[in-house]
């Protein structure tokens, strides 16, 4: 089976011969006791890349967002963007079960974030809480969010989970996703002083189960030394850590062709299915989006559905989203290590499919498959 279902987008796979031996896979101690030096290691490692003061890794982001929220709920008001991707919505849920009040702003609104925070809690700095892009793909205007909270002694938290490894510093049309891969703040050109915490899953272009918060110095201390799963929670395991440590270095040596290769796959796919729209599919609606999870919509759900289990039974594994406006989509995602030929095969199938699909203007039979809960993150 073809994969276009797995968001390991640069093809980075960490096999146990290239990340050596170890004693064991934990020490036992939690974090907030006895950091491992290889988790400091990558903490600074990891900081030096997306352009901030310190960092701090994790096994995954929903426990840093447990433990940024966990701190921040004590001391800031908490303004979340509408479309906040699971993980981080689920860190709030905890939070406001504590009794912290969360307020939520339009998705991607800047005028509707100013108003509520002027109506914030009094005496509270703002703290808002964002993913990198917007539904549409596109990279928030990050430095017009600091502006913004700059203003009221706030700050911003960001989760760059989609961002970090593929794009990065002064994007060019020779390098359009800019370079090094460093995520968000590297891609607004932001100061490491900046009062911004950039959280990231190391489990999409990186290929690595855990986690990093990477931010001002003072910040990222406090959390990492009174976050709660710091203290509860295992830390993540030395493969985990060999494998982010295994990561960078390969980013280092060969990041810039890996993007490269990437991105022209991603063109390869998005002009066959723009040619599918112009011929067998005329509803196929593929939103323009310079990342490689590409989102696929037919004009019913049904037709979206039957795609999907088409194209499943023809070898191609994708997978079926259940996006923030309720509609579906069929997620294509793209790797560095797809061939060309992949990318035909999986366009030649859909022109075969698109014959026996539902007619748009009935009902179809209710297929079986399930859509994933998850609105878009990039």
């Amino acid at each position: 089976m073809i994969d276009f279902a797995s968001a390991l987008y640069l093809g980075l796979r960490h096999s146990a011969a290239q990340l050596g031996d170890y004693a064991a896979l934990t020490t036992g101690y939690p974090a907030s006791l006895v950091a491992a030096p290889l988790a400091r290691r990558l903490a600074a490692d990891a900081a030096a890349l997306q352009g901030c003061e310190a960092g701090m890794v994790a096994p995954s982001t929903l426990h840093l967002a447990i433990d940024v929220f966990e701190h921040l709920g004590r001391t800031h008001a908490l303004i979340a963007d509408e479309a906040l991707y699971p993980v981080m919505r689920w860190g709030l849920e905890r939070i406001r079960g504590l009794g912290v009040p969360v307020a939520w702003f339009r998705h991607g609104d800047l005028a509707d974030l100013a108003r509520r925070i002027r109506l914030r809690r009094r005496g509270r700095p703002p703290a808002v809480i964002a993913d990198a892009t917007r539904l549409a793909g596109v990279p928030v205007p990050l430095a017009r969010y600091v502006a913004l909270v700059r203003r009221h002694g706030g700050l911003i938290v960001i989760d760059h989970s989609q961002m970090l490894g593929l794009m990065g510093a002064s994007p060019s049309p020779r390098q359009p996703w800019g370079s090094g891969g460093g995520g968000a703040l590297r891609l607004a050109g932001g100061d490491p002083a900046q009062r911004v915490l950039l959280l990231a899953s190391w489990a999409k272009a990186f290929g690595a189960p855990l986690a990093t918060l990477c931010g001002p110095a003072a910040l990222v201390q406090a959390i990492a030394r009174d976050g709660p799963t710091q203290t509860h929670s295992s830390a993540a395991s030395e493969a985990a850590l060999r494998a982010g440590l295994h990561a960078l270095e390969i980013n280092r040596v060969a990041g810039a062709a890996l993007r490269a290769r990437l991105w022209q796959r991603m063109r390869r796919l998005q002009a066959g299915l723009r040619w599918l729209a112009r011929g067998c599919l005329p509803d196929l609606h593929a939103p323009p989006r310079d990342h490689p999870l590409q989102h696929v919509r037919l004009a019913t759900a049904e037709r979206t559905m039957a795609l999907h289990a088409g194209l499943r039974d023809a070898g191609f594994r994708t997978a079926l989203l259940r996006q923030f406006d309720g509609r579906h989509a069929l997620a294509v995602i793209v790797r560095a290590n797809h061939r060309r030929a992949d990318i035909d095969a999986l366009l030649a199938a859909m022109t075969r499919l698109a014959p026996q699909l539902p007619d748009a203007a009935r009902q179809a039979r209710r297929l079986s498959s399930t859509p994933m809960e998850e609105p878009q993150h990039v």
